[in-house]
């Protein structure tokens, strides 16, 4: 019961990262530019991680990432930890990659998403 809970909770949480990400995209001419440069990536751990560039890309990144923090700190309230939360949005975000756009890899690495499937923790649900 507990996890059909977490699954559904963390379904929710995950429709509201990524429409407050996409809502961010489409107001910021600079994180579109970045993504698509692959200065930023999605990280495992549910945050959007720099990949290259300097203090405004990590300014920015600093910004999407604290905004993340606070939809999953309200998603979590008793329900699960906001890290659980996290790692379940991050493997949404990472398998919701398009085709050049970077991710974090199982080893830590950036990799950049080809046409096939981006490499996913087996804990991914």
């Amino acid at each position: 019961m507990t996890s059909i809970r977490f699954i559904a909770a963390a379904a929710v949480t995950v429709l509201a990262v990524a429409g407050a990400s996409t809502a961010y995209a489409q107001r910021s001419p600079e994180y579109v530019a970045a993504r698509a440069a692959g200065q930023v990536g999605e990280q495992r751990d549910g945050y959007l991680g720099v990949v290259s560039g300097g203090g405004d890309i990590s300014a920015m990144v600093r910004d999407i990432n604290n905004k993340r923090r606070s939809v999953y700190t309200t998603a979590a309230q008793g329900k699960s930890t906001i890290e659980e939360y996290a790692f379940t949005t991050g493997c949404k975000l990472i398998r919701d990659t398009k085709p050049g756009e970077k991710y974090q890899g199982l080893d830590g690495s950036w990799k950049t998403r080809s046409a096939g499937a981006p490499e996913l923790d087996p804990r991914c649900p």
